[in-house]
């Protein structure tokens, strides 16, 4: 699917791209529903690493609603808005990050590793909110998640090995639909234009954030 040109964009009562901001929308309320009863759960059993993935679940929610308000605003009418709120999105994509790092260090590590898992996300985070400033880029956002999802996913398949971890399955399950979600946009898989690669993905990544809150009601802190 070709990319379309500011003028050919599609447009429904003033919205810019309807579809790409309902199905961020539909994200974004999926998602801080499931933070508020992941978190719920993991604050009422004192669970850090479920905590950490309510946090990567709370950015999903946050930079989706941001995402939703920034493919809204046309840019023929205020370009300047449109990319500040893209920039405050990709801002926000780093929470989902910094969780999933989290995550992996109080389900799959003890003592000073886990302390290097979390030194090394504090760390990623300053880089990318750094580099994200420089430069407002969506690969750089994608390289950010895809680096702390493949951390994520390297720690679930050891805590499968190691301890059979009950939550590493379902992440795995996540991580490998996220993948799948991110090809396909990355190809730009499209069926129309008013149902395009984006709105796709958004779709599928319906299911790897049921397969996250699944995995993280499971996970037991090491």
């Amino acid at each position: 699917m070709a990319e379309l040109s500011d003028t050919d964009l599609p447009r429904l009562g003033g919205i810019t791209e309807p579809m790409t901001v309902a199905t961020n929308v539909l994200i974004a309320a999926v998602a801080f529903v499931l933070t508020l009863r992941l978190g719920y759960y993991a604050s009422a059993e004192g669970l850090k690493a479920a905590g950490a993935m309510a946090g990567a679940l709370m950015g999903t929610a946050f930079a989706s609603v941001l995402g939703a308000i920034s493919h809204g605003i046309d840019p023929l009418v205020d370009r300047a808005l449109r990319r500040r709120m893209w920039r405050a999105a990709v801002h926000a994509m780093t929470l989902i990050g910094v969780g999933s790092i989290m995550c992996v260090a109080f389900f799959a590590a003890r003592g000073q590793v886990r302390t290097a898992i979390l030194v090394f996300a504090g760390l990623k985070f300053l880089w990318y909110n750094v580099a994200i400033a420089r430069k407002p880029e969506f690969r750089v956002a994608a390289a950010d998640y895809g680096g702390a999802l493949a951390i994520l996913f390297v720690g679930a398949v050891y805590a499968v090995i190691r301890w059979s971890e009950p939550g590493a399955p379902w992440l795995i399950a996540a991580i490998l639909v996220t993948f799948v979600a991110s090809v396909m946009q990355a190809r730009r898989v499209g069926f129309h234009r008013h149902f395009n690669h984006n709105d796709l993905f958004h779709v599928i990544q319906l299911v790897a954030l049921y397969l996250f809150y699944r995995g993280g009601l499971l996970l037991v802190d090491r």
